[in-house]
This record gives structure tokens, sequence and C-alpha cells, in this order.
């Protein structure tokens, strides 16, 4: 469970430590909010530059950008899927609502009923720590891939994505009490410290990748060997 606060703990230092240009960042894509059409392209110039951090590179403006013009229509497309989820969500949260035809449902059955929307709904909004990062990451560049690996980590590491989502959420309370936040530094933070969350969630699987890859060269050069 430490481990938690440490990928939490270790993006605040990343943060501070590229406090001056991620606070401009942080203010053009509040900016960029204003047209709508280019805000979900901002978010992800954002992630990208988080996502080189979180790897340890050093980070330009044109990093942004050229994460804007890249993730233009797919970060469009995360939220046109975002969108739809949320309204079948809010849609059946409504339709089964005590005694509403056509199954006017009694009111402990609803209850139960809208309770499950609610819990996919929160599962829905815990998966969203980890697509654009993970999209960034993958080989092949693909948003369904990029949702499902996603989940994947969701549903592997409950504990640790359970704990994140609720400091996440004290940071946007926070935030909200003090909106100049969201302008200045939230945004960014929270791409920052998301990033950092798949890196380190990638770790296994990556050294488990690694370890077959070495088997794998090893089997080939004794198989050249008996060649030879």
């Amino acid at each position: 469970m430490k481990n938690v606060f440490g990928v939490f703990w270790n993006g605040i230092k990343i943060f501070w430590d590229e406090l001056f240009v991620l606070v401009l960042m942080n203010l053009l894509t509040a900016i960029l909010l204003v047209p709508v059409v280019t805000f979900p392209p901002a978010l992800a110039g954002l992630w990208n530059v988080a996502n080189l951090l979180s790897r340890g590179e050093s980070i330009e403006w044109r990093d942004y950008f050229n994460g804007f013009k890249r993730y233009f229509w797919k970060s469009w497309a995360f939220t046109f899927i975002n969108l739809v989820v949320f309204l079948l969500l809010y849609v059946n949260f409504t339709f089964y609502a005590p005694e509403v035809p056509p199954f006017n449902l009694r009111p402990e059955i609803s209850l139960w009923v809208r309770m499950f929307v609610i819990v996919i709904g929160a599962l829905w909004l815990c998966l969203q720590m980890y697509p654009m990062a993970m999209l960034m990451e993958q080989d092949e560049q693909k948003i369904l891939l990029a949702l499902r690996n996603s989940a994947i980590l969701l549903f592997a590491n409950p504990g640790f994505s359970l704990v994140l989502a609720l400091l996440l959420l004290l940071l946007a309370a926070a935030s909200t009490l003090l909106p100049a936040l969201w302008a200045m530094i939230t945004l960014a933070l929270f791409a920052v410290i998301c990033a950092g969350a798949v890196q380190h969630l990638l770790i296994p699987h990556r050294e488990r990748l690694a370890v077959q890859t070495e088997a794998d060269g090893d089997e080939e050069t004794s198989e050249y060997d008996v060649e030879e």
C-alpha cells in the first residue's frame, strides 16, 4: 500500500522540479477549455509531457504541442466514449427509479439496482486514471486496447487504484475550494501522478517481458550453437 503514496509523492516532486513550465502548460490547457473543441487535445498534450517526465526525460514546449497534434482525434475518441458511458449510466439511474413504469420497482429493489449503477460509474471514473498514459506507452496506439489494458491494471491492482483515486479526489476537492488551483496546478499534477502510476504498475509486466525475451534469446543461441 505504501507504493501508492510513493507514486503520489513522486508525482508531486516531479511537478515541483518542473513547476514553472508545468504551471504555464496548465494555464494554457485551462484557456483551451474555452473553445471546447481544443480541450481534449490540450489534455493530451499535457499527458504527453507528463508521460515523458514519468520516464525521466526532459520536456520542452514542443512536446506539449506534439501531443496536442498527435492525439487530437484519439483524445476526442476518449471523450466521446466517456460521454456515451456516462449518458448510459444516467439513463439507467433514472430509468430504475422506484415505482416508475414499465418495471414499477419496489423502493428496496430500485435502491440495489441504482447502487449497482453507481458502483459501475465509480469504477469507470477510477479507470480514467490510466488510459491516456497507457495509450502513449503502447506500441499499437489503439483506443480500445488502451481501455482494455487500463482495465487490467485497475482490476489487477484494486487496492492501489482505490487509494490513488481517493488521493486524487482529495486533491480535486481542495482545488474546488480554491478554483485558481485548477487553472494553475491541478490538471498538470493529475497528469504527472497518473502517468507515474502507469509507469509503476507496468514494471512487473516489463520485468516478465525482459525475462521472457532473454530466455528466448538464450534458446535461439543454443540452437545456433548446435547447428554450428
